[in-house]
């Protein structure tokens, strides 16, 4: 079985800087599966804006190539480098859901 069959379409590749003020991606489709990698510096990933406003509820990405991947159905998430004066270099792969 192929990694598309298993996670369900075409990944996009999206890469990124992201600091202590965060940022929130919209993918513009849902998704189904979902990896991220921080490259420098761990990472906080919401998957509300509420939880992201108050910081609560959020997946930690350690640095390093291992990252964080699993299924997720999400049109947005939210990230944040919580080092002070910091930043992370970010690479996310995103499975769009078929359907």
């Amino acid at each position: 079985m192929s990694v598309l069959t298993v996670r369900g379409g075409v990944p996009r590749v999206y890469r990124m800087t992201i600091d202590e003020t965060g940022v929130g991606w919209d993918f513009q489709f849902t998704t189904n599966w979902l990896k991220i990698r921080a490259s420098t510096n761990v990472v906080r990933m919401y998957f509300t804006e509420e939880d992201y406003d108050n910081d609560e509820a959020y997946v930690l990405v350690p640095e390093g190539d291992r990252g964080w991947e699993g299924p997720v159905e999400a049109e947005k998430v939210w990230l944040r480098c919580p080092v002070t004066s910091g930043t992370s270099e970010v690479e996310m792969i995103a499975f769009q859901r078929r359907g």
